[in-house]
């Protein structure tokens, strides 16, 4: 036992709190060097969990008044992982989000607090910079610090919200926030892909293209999957499959056309693509 917790006479419950501020201080201490795998300015590394999932959805709407608040729900996943969620309903849009914020904090080891400003978010993000921007930013930052995400695979569990907290500056529109150390469980060696990010920007205000982009990328030889399979992992909205299946191919089609895909086909409901 250290020196900080051997002192007589200290009551069972001070004595706890003691402990877990030295193991809180020891995991800080081991965590000073720990990042994220390296990945070039024209991709963002993306863990698999949320490529091969409903966690981010292929839906529309941005305000949180649009999304459905699910509570401790079940995500459909690709076989392997096991998805729980507790929070506002996460989209294409929150990812590219999300990916944005993990690459600016890439050279910081997870924990650290990160810093940058609302406008370099933005740019990153390759959008305008406007009022209505700066308070979407917000919001989106609001739902991923919010949320719970309990994700079990290859024996590994992680859970957390995806961002642990953050806080904003208001006169200078600084964001100071902080990753999870756990992250570093979702990016073991073949547990995570990094995305074109060109083709990703390409594909805005798509998020069905996006989905499929993220999805098929993460798989370095795509297998045939079924309608029914990709209707599930999408989260999409769509409730008759016939529907489902002519979104799928709009989707498809934007794929051929950056250059993604080199074909595909959909027979008996089962579809198979061709990567570039």
């Amino acid at each position: 036992m250290s020196t900080l917790t051997q002192a007589a006479n200290i009551d069972p419950n001070t004595q706890k709190q003691l402990e877990e501020l030295e193991k809180k201080s020891a995991e800080r201490s081991l965590a000073k060097d720990i990042l994220l795998p390296e990945c070039p300015d024209a991709k963002r590394g993306t863990p698999n969990s949320f490529l091969r999932s409903a966690l981010f959805s292929a839906t529309q709407g941005q305000d949180n008044k649009d999304r459905p608040y699910l509570d401790g729900a079940i995500l459909a996943s690709q076989q392997g992982f096991t998805i729980k969620y507790t929070g506002k309903q996460l989209n294409q849009d929150d990812l590219t989000l999300w990916e944005t914020l993990v690459h600016l904090a890439k050279e910081q080891p997870l924990s650290n607090i990160c810093e940058f400003t609302a406008y370099e978010i933005l740019k990153s993000l390759q959008i305008n910079t406007g009022k209505a921007e700066y308070d979407r930013l917000e919001k989106g930052i609001d739902r991923l610090t919010a949320c719970q995400v309990k994700i079990t695979f290859n024996g590994k569990t992680f859970s957390r919200s995806l961002i642990i907290g953050y806080e904003k500056l208001e006169a200078t529109s600084h964001y100071r926030l902080e990753l999870s150390l756990d992250l570093i469980k979702l990016y073991g060696k073949s547990d995570w892909t990094a995305i074109d990010w060109g083709q990703r920007i390409t594909l805005r205000k798509k998020p069905m293209a996006q989905f499929l982009h993220g999805y098929y990328s993460s798989h370095k030889a795509p297998y045939p999957v079924k309608v029914a399979t990709l209707h599930q992992l999408s989260g999409s909205k769509t409730k008759r499959l016939a529907k489902f299946k002519e979104n799928l191919k709009a989707a498809l089609d934007e794929l051929v056309k950056i250059d993604f895909l080199e074909s595909y086909s959909i027979e008996d409901d089962l579809v198979t693509v061709k990567r570039k």
